[in-house]
């Protein structure tokens, strides 16, 4: 620091990043930070306190923390700095709404709040606030999956919820459209949703229709998994969308292609999602065997003794094991991978399993599923071929991924009617592949 100040200006300014708590036994603890913060203040125009560490698993998650961590969870460390130092102090770490960000400064806890994934969700947040538009704000949901979980694999940093970030220059032209259409959308999830939002915003005149009296399809699901209560922002952001880009919505309308034609549109975007994948497996017995979207939208009541097999290793499995397991069920849970979670981004994943080694939750890797029969399921390791034979199962919830819904497209195939297949209808992947082809193809019309 000194030899800083010895070679810059008067009025050049030097501030320190800190972790508050690096969350490892190895690592800083508070009272440690605070004291280095205090032995630096003197020479410093700034503190900004953040928390966690890259040099461990546990650690790391804090580096980019999830919806699972609490909202401005480091602003009561920030408060205890900043009564012991004259200089500002700065706080991050799961601040996403302007809310947020006053509450932490009115209460006196941090002079500035850092928000990162917040302006990549929303460039246009601190403007938004400014005007009063609050309600109009894009919220970060601390998804992580298109962040700090492209950046993991080497990609652009993007969101899931503004697939134009970090491909500014591909989508430089959603300008008017040079004709207003009429475009007709087919399915509310979050590919629909964003596909007429889009669509509305080039000009043409769009009308949404959903067989359900809710939209959001899958994402309402995913909101009710442990800790992801806030991916129902998704669909909270996108009905803002809509309402103000004035699309108009049909709920509760089955579509098909009589519908289609009577219609007569310039233009159809068929989004109608996904079902459970049923795979097959051999069954004999009485056991009782559900999805994973049974157990969330609580249609089904589960055993003491439940296997949880997980063919995707994503959210779901590890989700649905947690869930179980807080019920008080006896859960174990199967991957078809090296690891649970394998498929998402690792704050996410790392943060999952460590609250279902608290729960006492065992995990089998490389776990294929075979089949069953009155009180055993049957495994196969996924490299040597073996069986694995697992015994004393009440109920098996299946976590097997999504086989697309057909039913338009086959009904679509016999005739002249021209449509555009986005989301999980045309492969089933993530909320975020499906807002991106909704963007990709919305842009295009």
């Amino acid at each position: 620091m000194q030899d800083i100040r010895s070679k810059t200006s008067e009025d050049f300014i030097m501030g320190l990043r800190i972790s508050g708590n690096e969350m490892d036994p190895e690592g800083l603890s508070e009272d440690e930070s605070l004291e280095a913060i205090e032995a630096l203040a003197g020479g410093l125009d700034y503190v900004n306190v953040i928390a966690g560490n890259s040099s461990s698993t546990g650690g790391a998650i804090h580096i980019v923390p999830p919806m699972t961590v609490k909202n401005a969870y480091m602003a009561p460390f920030a408060a205890k700095v900043r009564k012991r130092i004259r200089i500002p102090v700065f706080v991050a770490g799961r601040i996403n709404q302007p809310q947020e960000a006053e509450a932490v400064l009115s209460n006196g806890q941090a002079d500035v709040c850092g928000m990162t994934r917040a302006l990549i969700s929303d460039p246009e947040m601190p403007n938004k606030a400014m005007q009063g538009r609050v309600d109009d704000i894009r919220a970060c949901i601390g998804c992580n999956q298109a962040c700090i979980g492209h950046f993991q694999m080497g990609l652009p940093i993007s969101c899931i919820q503004n697939p134009q970030s970090g491909r500014e220059i591909v989508f430089k032209n959603l300008k008017p459209a040079s004709r207003s259409k009429r475009v007709m959308v087919v399915g509310g999830g979050p590919a629909g949703m964003k596909a007429a939002v889009t669509a509305a915003a080039r000009g043409h005149d769009v009308t949404l229709f959903e067989a359900q009296e809710r939209l959001g399809g899958q994402a309402l699901l995913a909101q009710l998994l442990p800790g992801r209560a806030e991916f129902g922002g998704l669909v909270t952001n996108l009905l803002r969308e809509l309402e103000l880009s004035q699309v108009q919505v049909r709920k509760g309308v089955r579509v098909d292609r009589q519908l289609i034609e009577q219609l007569d549109p310039d233009a159809v975007i068929v989004a109608t999602g996904a079902r459970p994948f049923e795979p097959d497996m051999v069954r004999d017995g009485e056991i009782q065997v559900v999805n994973a979207w049974q157990v969330l939208q609580g249609d089904v009541a589960v055993g003491s003794s439940v296997l949880v097999t997980d063919w995707r290793s994503d959210w779901i499995g590890i989700g649905v094991a947690e869930q179980l397991a807080r019920k008080g069920c006896s859960v174990r849970l199967a991957v078809n991978g090296r690891m649970a979670g394998e498929t998402i981004p690792s704050y996410v994943r790392d943060h999952s399993i460590a609250a279902l080694h608290r729960l006492g939750v065992p995990i089998i890797p490389y776990a294929r599923l075979y089949g069953c029969d009155t009180d055993t399921v049957y495994l196969q390791h996924t490299a040597s071929g073996e069986p694995m034979v697992i015994e004393g199962v009440d109920t098996l919830v299946l976590c097997h991924g999504h086989a697309p819904d057909m039913t338009l497209s086959e009904a679509l195939d016999a005739s002249s009617i021209h449509a555009y297949f986005i989301g999980d209808c045309l492969a089933p992947r993530t909320a975020e592949e499906a807002i991106y082809e909704a963007v990709k193809v919305a842009s295009t019309l």
